[in-house]
């Protein structure tokens, strides 16, 4: 089933993103805790593909547990980064092999000790050719990434917003942003694509901030704003673990009350393998989500 079919099905749609772990034990462990995750019942899954090592393998290991394992529907993670175009399509062939339907096609992230993405030899220059290459492999469900604030490294937001649009016309089903913490910004960007004629679902990524330290960080790696009210407050309870997190949870909640009223088709919870998170936000999540959880992958 092509998770675009959910979409069709519902008004809205409660998703969770994991990362597979780089160790056989790391793996055990969160397969088990996936076991407390699906009792929220996310409609889909999502696993990301590492920059490179072992957690690339893994991927597909995770992928095919939650397929077969859960029975939940799952979203494997590919990138362009590191491969040539045969590499790409031996995984993809593993991928039908175990009957992982859709995917998540990204250019992907530099490696580790390089600042800016390089082109494999005999590879994908961006997720647009991935995701042609993709549609020509074999009838796979396709997701693409979009960025309400422009990708960092495209700092031209009109530039940024006509390659997500031919990420659309390559076969990309559905869209799921990075994260944000100002929903203006998504709203923004959610309207100005629907009137360019964008009509795939677009679904908010939402990631609850834990500390001002690593939201910080991660602002700047991925070029999110940040919200001064909410910078403030971490600031002032840098050095309590418990109230920082607490302040995160109670912005991701008013976030996603916002997007609710706006009327957003899905929220993809960037979970970062953190059981709290889902205990906190997945009964809201699924309670909005209304229908019967997919519970067939089928």
């Amino acid at each position: 089933m092509h998770l675009i079919e959910l979409y069709k099905k519902q008004n809205f749609v409660f998703s969770i993103e994991i990362f597979p772990p780089k160790t056989e034990k790391g793996m055990d462990k969160l397969k088990m805790t996936l076991e407390k995750f699906n009792g929220y019942t996310p409609d889909y899954f999502s696993v990301t593909y590492g920059a490179g090592g072992t957690s690339r393998a893994n991927t597909h290991e995770m992928a095919a547990h939650i397929r077969h394992d859960l029975g939940v529907p799952v979203m494997a993670h590919l990138t362009c980064v590191s491969h040539s175009a045969k590499e790409i399509d031996d995984v993809l062939t593993k991928l039908k092999n175990s009957n992982i339907e859709n995917l998540m096609a990204l250019r992907g992230d530099p490696t580790l000790g390089t600042e800016h993405f390089i082109l494999p030899e005999g590879g994908y220059h961006n997720a647009g050719e991935l995701i042609s290459a993709v549609r020509k492999h074999s009838d796979f469900g396709i997701g693409a990434a979009g960025y309400p604030e422009g990708h960092v490294d495209n700092p031209d937001k009109d530039d940024d917003r006509k390659h997500l649009h031919g990420k659309i016309a390559a076969g990309a089903e559905f869209i799921v942003t990075q994260f944000f913490l100002d929903n203006t910004y998504f709203l923004r960007w959610r309207d100005k694509l629907r009137e360019e004629g964008a009509n795939v679902p677009l679904v908010a990524g939402i990631l609850p901030p834990s500390n001002w330290k690593a939201t910080k960080r991660m602002s700047e790696m991925c070029g999110v704003s940040i919200p001064q009210d909410l910078a403030e407050a971490l600031l002032k309870h840098e050095n309590d673990p418990g109230a920082s997190k607490e302040i995160g949870f109670v912005h991701v909640e008013k976030q996603i009350e916002g997007l609710l009223r706006e009327g957003v088709e899905g929220v993809h919870l960037y979970a970062l393998n953190n059981l709290e998170t889902v205990k906190r936000l997945g009964p809201k999540l699924r309670e909005t989500a209304g229908t019967p959880p997919a519970c067939s992958a089928d």
